[in-house]
């Protein structure tokens, strides 16, 4: 009898050895997932925290992100939650709202998107109540480089393309008006790899530290540590007003020198001043 039990363990666990290596890594990938502890989310305000998830996409081949938010009331009283939509065409439920007025930040910084908005409000917003305990969870797909599909209004909320492949460090920001006041939620940190790197990307946008206006240079806090090379070149101000051109002529390690060349064709009035120090120089994108 000792003898049969011995051969039946043996051929049990010969059959369990025999699995592919790809059924074991199925089974291990899928309990790794399982057991893998949700980030610690971002602090509190009002009552309110909020948590930041982001994978890339699972499908073969395609570039986009899995992003998931929740949206977490750790206090001992229900709050109520209130969207505030900027026009009756943008308008849609609560979860609609705060998907699209979650603003994204990330390291290395990118430019915000700046521009004129239709002006309006829709009569009435819609509200919902978050019990104490309660998470409000969200979750959507995007395709190509952006976390996400829309924005409540461009000029808050920031939904930036990832210029260039690398390892992104990425927050969640989310200003919500609710029953105990208006809130500011910044959710905890998600590293985003983008083009399938995981390397330093390239910094797009930088301060100014000094300018000569006589020589027509400026000093630029971006340097061989920020992958700038000589001949790029960066943009300060903005078409409609002050406009300049710096384009790199000498790279350090932290900062580097350009020249720079006026832009503006505006007569009136006569833009002729220099950029200021601590002015932004944002990257021209090349071709």
């Amino acid at each position: 009898m000792r003898v049969f039990i011995c051969i039946v363990a043996l051929l049990l666990a010969a059959c369990s050895t025999n699995k592919s290596p790809e059924t074991r890594s199925q089974a291990s990938s899928q309990a790794s997932v399982a057991n893998a502890a949700l980030p610690e989310p971002g602090p509190e305000d009002g009552g309110l925290r909020l948590r930041l998830q982001v994978a890339p996409r699972a499908d073969s081949g395609r570039e986009g992100y899995d992003v998931r938010i929740d949206l977490l009331n750790v206090s001992q009283r229900p709050i109520t939650l209130r969207a505030h939509w900027r026009t009756e065409e943008d308008a849609g439920d609560l979860k609609d709202y705060i998907e699209a007025a979650t603003s994204i930040e990330c390291v290395p910084e990118i430019a915000p998107w700046v521009g004129g908005v239709r002006q309006g409000q829709p009569k009435s917003q819609p509200q919902e109540e978050l019990g104490p305990g309660q998470t409000l969870a969200l979750h959507w797909q995007t395709d190509g480089r952006r976390l996400k599909n829309r924005v409540s209004d461009p000029n808050d909320v920031q939904n930036p393309t990832f210029p260039f492949p690398g390892l992104y460090s990425v927050h969640a920001m989310l200003e919500l008006d609710t029953s105990q006041g208006a809130v500011r939620l910044r959710s905890n940190e998600q590293l985003v790899p983008v083009g399938g790197s995981y390397a330093m990307p390239k910094y797009t946008r930088g301060p100014l530290l000094n300018v000569e206006p006589q020589k027509k240079t400026a000093v630029l806090g971006l340097g061989a540590l920020h992958k700038i090379k000589v001949g790029d070149q960066f943009e300060i101000g903005h078409p409609k007003g002050m406009y300049w051109k710096l384009t790199i002529t000498d790279v350090m390690p932290r900062h580097s020198v350009g020249n720079l060349e006026l832009l503006t064709r505006s007569t009136y009035p006569p833009y002729s001043e220099p950029p200021a120090a601590f002015m932004p120089a944002t990257l021209v994108a090349r071709e």
